[in-house]
């Protein structure tokens, strides 16, 4: 039974089962997280981190199959860089999810509260991300009971979701979003991941493996030695752009002394391609111990704690490990809370109170370190998701009351036709239109802060009006109004409100993206056709040696054939044993093609 004598904003007086539960930890649009023990025979205490869903909610069938699901994923990954779950039970007709209580911040907290001369030190922002990749490794290899590859992917590795404890310990968080092929499907057509900390084959809908986490735990890598957001833009639909085609920046470019062995991983991490990435999170955790075994000094938990000490302070510190003992948890609470709203911390990035996955807390977007004048910080103690205060959304995250239906038809039904025509003839899928201050998102149907109202599609819009979508050449990206169908040309899109002037916009891979306004009419689909101009120019480089390395504007490019490089001015490079053999600032054309010949007598033409 479940007893509470007050609200749980004010003094928690309430027993869950054979838990008492003994502070708020964080409420989201979806459940809430407690600071719960678990008292047993002889005096025996165990305190813990609890989760259980929201009670309006705990009826809806679509809900307790994910939230159940999470559960039995997290309960396979035992691995001291995961967090750990403790038991899946249920009260009352109440599922609840007890796991370990981490005392420490999530390395967004870190990445905000270290900047300039603060910056996080080399070897602690490599330590972290090669213990991040030694929890991605035991996760991507866990096993079923018959000793069967599962195929786990966590699909969501971002700040928010690598947690630094004040021990020096370093835990994922999260697994609410893996993919697990024998779990329950996703809604068609909702989109699993924050859009700047995803893989271009996540955006684009292709393939989904171990390496798109690799490359997300890239751009943790690239963001802890910068200090500065990698793939930031002002709507979903630049970011989107970013993610997919802007060139990354090396580290160096922003932190002078980011040394070359350690920019190299970041960067391999970050290939396009995922046949480039590291194959797997092993290979990224090994190139960070081998940088960091050649370093003077190397990180241990101890030292790591340490210094998050000295970041956050040695009270905070205090406060959050006397937690663990199930101390006057909810004066000590208080106390964070007054802490993080004194004058002298009100204009620093305010970590969360306590640790909590996305399911308890605002969404698992980060705050752009040091960029909080564009994407405000909502992590504030005390502020939880849909609170009074509480910033809940976040871009990538918005989804509108408005649904319409939207069929995909292929235009033929050779297989081979296109990478995505195994799919159904017909995909039938649900996505969101609407303006939001002037900018127009889609989010993941089944993230953690979803409200009430997300999880239940409903019935579509009754179709009025349909678009016949076509391009040259095909495969291209299909955004209405900003927002990403998740479909490709060619596709027909029905159930439209009739009279709406929408905006459509096409975007392919080596291409000049098109926009074209269009009022739908009622009656047979509108056909409309777009022809995608090419946006790259091709260099063949005569002449490279073996083991030159080429920079493409000051940034390592593989070259092992002819570079497709964006139309414009760039900066091209070759260097061998330290040498500059070549450089040259070239013109890229679009469509056009040029050879350059590298001098073998290490002079700069």
């Amino acid at each position: 039974m479940v007893h509470a004598s007050s609200d749980d904003s004010t003094q928690m007086q309430e027993t869950f089962g054979r838990y008492r539960l003994l502070g708020l930890l964080g409420q989201g649009g979806m459940g809430r997280l407690y600071i719960a023990e678990r008292r047993g025979v002889q005096g025996f205490v165990k305190i813990v981190a609890l989760k259980r869903i929201l009670p309006h909610l705990a009826d809806s069938a679509q809900l307790r199959e994910m939230f159940l699901n999470e559960a039995r994923i997290a309960a396979r990954l035992e691995h001291p860089n995961i967090v750990a779950t403790y038991e899946l039970g249920e009260v009352d007709g109440k599922y609840f999810i007890s796991m370990e209580y981490l005392p420490g911040e999530d390395l967004s907290a870190v990445i905000a509260r270290s900047q300039g001369t603060q910056a996080i030190p080399l070897e602690i922002a490599a330590a972290l991300a090669q213990q991040a990749a030694q929890g991605l490794q035991y996760a991507h290899g866990a096993r079923d009971g018959q000793g069967r590859l599962i195929g786990l992917v966590h699909r969501d590795v971002n700040p928010r979701n690598i947690f630094v404890t004040y021990h020096g310990a370093v835990k994922l968080l999260d697994f609410g979003m893996v993919r697990n092929p024998a779990g329950p499907k996703s809604v068609p057509g909702t989109f699993k991941g924050k859009y700047g900390y995803c893989a271009p084959e996540q955006l684009e809908g292709g393939r989904v493996d171990n390496r798109t986490d690799v490359f997300c735990l890239g751009i943790v890598l690239w963001e802890s030695l910068t200090g500065s957001r990698l793939f930031d833009a002002r709507t979903d639909a630049e970011t989107l752009d970013a993610v997919r085609s802007r060139p990354v920046e090396a580290p160096s470019a922003l932190r002078p002394d980011v040394p070359r062995a350690l920019e190299e991983i970041a960067l391999r991490a970050l290939a396009r391609d995922p046949a480039r990435r590291y194959q797997n999170a092993q290979e990224m955790s090994e190139s960070l111990d081998r940088f960091l075994v050649e370093r003077k000094s190397q990180p241990t938990a101890t030292t790591l704690g340490q210094w998050m000490e000295s970041v956050f302070g040695p009270e905070r510190a205090a406060l959050k490990k006397s937690i663990s003992q199930g101390d006057n948890v909810e004066a000590t609470l208080e106390r964070l809370k007054a802490l993080d709203e004194a004058p002298s911390r009100r204009s620093a990035a305010q970590p969360r109170a306590l640790w909590s996955t996305s399911f308890g807390s605002a969404a698992s977007g980060s705050p752009a370190p040091g960029k909080a004048a564009r994407r405000p910080d909502r992590s504030s103690p005390g502020l939880a998701a849909g609170q009074p205060g509480g910033d809940s959304t976040d871009p990538g995250e918005l989804i509108s009351t408005r649904r319409v239906s939207v069929v995909a038809q292929p235009e033929t039904a050779d297989p081979a036709a296109s990478p995505r025509a195994s799919r159904p003839g017909r995909i039938v899928l649900v996505a969101s239109l609407t303006a939001v201050i002037g900018l127009v998102a889609v989010g993941g149907l089944l993230r953690g802060t979803i409200t009430g109202p997300r999880l239940t599609a409903g019935p579509a819009v009754q179709a009025t009006a349909g678009l016949d979508l076509r391009s040259q050449p095909a495969g291209a990206s299909i955004f209405v109004d900003g927002t990403p169908t998740g479909l490709t040309t060619p596709a027909v899109l029905s159930g439209l409100p009739v009279g709406r002037t929408i905006t459509l916009r096409l975007d392919l891979a080596g291409y000049t993206g098109v926009s074209k306004q269009t009022t739908l009419t009622e009656g047979q689909p509108q056909r409309l056709s777009f022809t995608l101009a090419s946006a790259v120019g091709t260099v063949r480089l005569r002449g490279l040696p073996p083991r030159a390395t080429v920079l493409l504007d000051d940034r390592p490019i593989e070259a092992a054939g002819p570079l497709s490089i964006s139309v414009g001015t760039h900066k091209l490079r070759v260097e061998l044993d330290q040498s500059v053999l070549f450089s040259k600032t070239v013109e890229i054309r679009a469509g056009a093609e040029s050879e350059l010949e590298i001098s073998a007598d290490r002079s700069n033409p």
